[in-house]
């Protein structure tokens, strides 16, 4: 440890040791950092500093912790954002006039392998789950699949869907610390066609969303609108 590290409080001197060893490459992606115990132990400090220095650096997106298992080194996030997100909160919203959406399912589902594994859930566990179609000036403009973890947002189905939308309710409720986006031109299957009043072969660009709060995944959803009608990214004339 450096002098200029002595100089440091000490739950600062435990983040830096931390960072030190994933920076080095000497602790890895997905693998387990010493526990809290330990490290209060090494650095002669009690277990809530210890605590307190490993929270900051998973809120801070350099850990992930998983409640019962330990906590690992996380994958490393995008040094940029490549494209700007369309503010959709503001445009499905009941302050806009033009608004309305359309409920197709509010239940709770059994997670599938691939659900239950974003969501930090085992298979099979129940998840709630809707489907919403936007609409403007009573054009659909986008079709809307979300799950939520049961134990973080107990009352998602007890919601007038009619007078907030589901993320709008989730962002709410829980702010996210941090939120994950990833993009994909797909075609998509009949019943979403329908629902958009599509074509049966129509390009639409499908946007997958991760909600988390500090270590914990909060809810994550499926949103597909026509290609046609998406524009992402900032103005660029050509």
């Amino acid at each position: 440890m450096t002098q200029a590290m002595y100089s440091l409080p000490r739950y600062a001197q435990i983040k830096a040791f931390i960072k030190n060893k994933i920076e080095s490459g000497q602790w890895k992606t997905g693998e387990r950092i010493p526990s809290e115990n330990q490290l209060s132990e090494d650095f002669s400090v009690s277990r809530m500093t210890a605590r307190r220095a490993v929270q900051e650096l998973a809120d801070e997106g350099l850990l992930l912790r998983s409640p019962g298992a330990g906590t690992f080194v996380a994958e490393p996030r995008s040094s940029a954002s490549v494209v700007e997100l369309p503010d959709f909160n503001h445009q499905f919203s009941f302050n806009n006039p033009q608004y309305s959406n359309r409920i197709v399912t509010l239940d709770a589902i059994a997670a599938e392998r691939s659900i239950a594994f974003l969501l930090g859930l085992t298979e099979g566990e129940p998840v709630h789950h809707s489907v919403l179609v936007h609409s403007i000036a009573s054009v659909p403009v986008q079709w809307e699949e979300c799950f939520v973890s049961p134990s973080r947002v107990p009352a998602y189905l007890k919601q007038n869907y009619q007078k907030v939308t589901p993320q709008a309710y989730l962002d709410w409720l829980v702010p996210p610390s941090r939120v994950e986006h990833q993009l994909q031109a797909v075609i998509p299957d009949i019943a979403i066609t329908g629902a958009l009043g599509l074509t049966a072969i129509s390009p639409c660009i499908k946007i997958t969303r991760r909600h988390w709060r500090q270590d914990r995944v909060i809810s994550v959803s499926r949103s597909i609108a026509p290609g046609a009608s998406c524009r992402i990214g900032t103005e660029l004339l050509l």
